[in-house]
């Protein structure tokens, strides 16, 4: 309680400064300090009781000087943080920290506009941001300053019909069927064979091959159950287990005979693993992992890319010797990565007769748009095999110009 120049209780949050000025001090939602003094004791207890109020209803953005990285920080904690899923909470959070707080960041919340907003947009595009990382940092403008109205801090929300500017996209990279046999033939025998080699005949995702423990599997009949996927935060520790991005993501995936002896082969690799190993990891919720490091520890979708790449690596550099002792054109095995695995599954499924509701389950995909418009991929030599069904065009009643 503060006192009067006479030692006069004047109540919380007030007191009487040394110059005679009465103070009003208190700190609202986002952390600051807020001061106030007058000569008059009725005009700052006014002031103190109509800035609490502001402050308790939200309204303080209108009066205050909030700023868009405070109101961030309020936002993803009591709005996001246990909300929605771990990873998307780290993207808020990443797109923020990169894209938006260097812009706005200490711009009255406000007093932010339009364009301010669709500057952030067009900058990540000259800069050479990917599409798909820039609609993530336009969704988390939109999302933080919607949450902004939701509180009634401001009237509207700035970042309604922001735009995204697309490059000329290239499909996603998908193997053909000779190019799925040297990648297979040259990571054969490499730590990560096995993992590769289901993600072809399974279609996982990365995470969900490297969350895979063998409760998931079940041999009798033939199939695994994804309940989990491996994720990794260094904010969190390393790395933890999160749920599957969707609902249907949490599915029941049958296996070929290929699959199940993928799946023995590397149950005889991990027992030699732990027998060799002297610091096998002792955390027990990673134990019993199907794909691990040589000490048991998880494999993160960053070290199944690297070692990709090194196969690559070890195919182009053979390719590129080869091609220089025959005298003959070098042909570049192109960069890809688990999910090009992925891809490639999915692209030999539809060539091989699947039905796309079919595959759409095993994917675990909200919606067969997705699957058709993200995963299916006609391949080079695919055209040429349809082209050729049609045989002979004047035979069909076409004549030729």
């Amino acid at each position: 309680m503060g006192k009067d120049l006479r030692g006069k209780e004047l109540g919380g949050g007030l007191y009487q400064r040394k110059d005679k000025r009465y103070s009003a001090r208190y700190t609202n939602q986002y952390g600051k300090r807020m001061e106030f003094y007058d000569f008059k004791l009725s005009v700052v207890k006014k002031w103190l009781n109509d800035a609490r109020y502001e402050d308790e209803h939200g309204l303080s953005g209108t009066g205050e000087k909030v700023t868009v990285t405070e109101w961030f920080e309020k936002w993803i904690k009591l709005y996001k943080e246990g909300v929605v899923k771990d990873n998307t909470v780290k993207n808020y959070k990443s797109r923020f920290e990169n894209n938006i707080k260097p812009a706005i960041g200490n711009l009255q919340l406000n007093k932010v506009k339009k364009i301010q907003l669709q500057t952030i947009l067009n900058n990540m595009y000259e800069e050479g941001y990917a599409f798909g990382t820039m609609v993530l940092a336009q969704i988390t403008i939109h999302a933080l300053f919607a949450g902004a109205v939701q509180s009634e801090i401001l009237a509207k929300n700035p970042a309604n019909g922001l735009k995204c500017k697309q490059r000329d996209v290239k499909d996603s990279r998908v193997l053909t069927r000779e190019e799925q046999k040297v990648f297979l033939e040259y990571s054969r025998g490499t730590m990560y064979y096995n993992a590769y080699a289901l993600l072809l005949q399974t279609g996982l995702r990365p995470g969900e091959v490297g969350g895979l423990k063998w409760e998931d599997i079940d041999f009798d009949k033939r199939e695994l159950h994804i309940t989990r996927t491996l994720l990794q935060d260094k904010a969190k520790g390393g790395f933890y287990f999160g749920s599957p991005k969707n609902k249907k993501s949490i599915r029941t995936v049958p296996l070929t005979d290929t699959a199940i002896q993928l799946l023995k082969d590397q149950r005889i690799c991990n027992f030699k693993l732990r027998q060799r190993s002297d610091n096998w990891q002792k955390n027990k919720e990673f134990d019993n992992l199907i794909f691990c490091t040589i000490n048991g520890n998880p494999v993160g979708q960053s070290t199944f890319r690297m070692m990709m790449l090194r196969v690559i690596t070890r195919i182009n550099n053979d390719r590129r010797a080869e091609a220089e002792i025959n005298n003959t054109t070098y042909v570049e095995f192109e960069p890809a990565h688990p999910h090009t695995l992925r891809h490639t599954f999915a692209t030999r499924c539809i060539e091989d007769g699947m039905k796309p509701n079919v595959l759409q389950k095993i994917l675990g995909h909200a919606s067969i748009t997705v699957t058709m418009d993200l995963y299916v991929h006609e391949t080079h030599e695919e055209k040429h095999k349809e082209i050729r069904k049609l045989g002979n065009v004047e035979e069909i009643g076409v004549k030729l110009a």
